[in-house]
């Protein structure tokens, strides 16, 4: 399988280079609305990223809560059922996020307790053979 090469832009400006990820975040709309987003993409300038629900329009302001609490502001720039994508007003710190991130690990790691409950049981009925009707 081959891989195409990215095609620049037409109108001459030059993207940052995108850094693959998934990272839970949550986004709020310019009405104070929240909405769960999985962030897929980012760079230092822009995000990318899926919905839970509908995606915000092209140019509205967006605010974005990342973890470890980083809030970033941008304009959405486009926007395809529950994808888009934002231009972000100042630059993303990118060292400050892997640190939320890596707390956000640690306390995961430290809080992984599992306990199986007895009580969440699955009872399936067991049908009379004598009943059961052969096709």
């Amino acid at each position: 399988m081959s891989f195409m090469p990215s095609i620049p832009p037409t109108d001459g400006t030059v993207r940052n280079a995108r850094q693959p990820r998934i990272i839970r975040a949550k986004l709020i709309h310019r009405d104070g609305k929240e909405q769960d987003i999985v962030i897929r993409n980012l760079s230092e300038c822009g995000i990318g990223a899926s919905a839970r629900g509908p995606a915000p329009v092209r140019g509205e302001h967006i605010t974005i809560i990342l973890p470890g609490g980083q809030e970033v502001k941008g304009l959405v720039r486009w926007f395809s059922g529950h994808t888009f994508g934002m231009q972000l007003e100042t630059m993303l710190d990118l060292e400050g996020l892997s640190l939320g991130l890596q707390r956000q690990a640690h306390i995961a790691k430290a809080s992984s307790e599992w306990r199986v409950e007895s009580r969440h049981r699955v009872y399936t009925p067991q049908a009379d053979p004598s009943r059961i009707r052969r096709v």
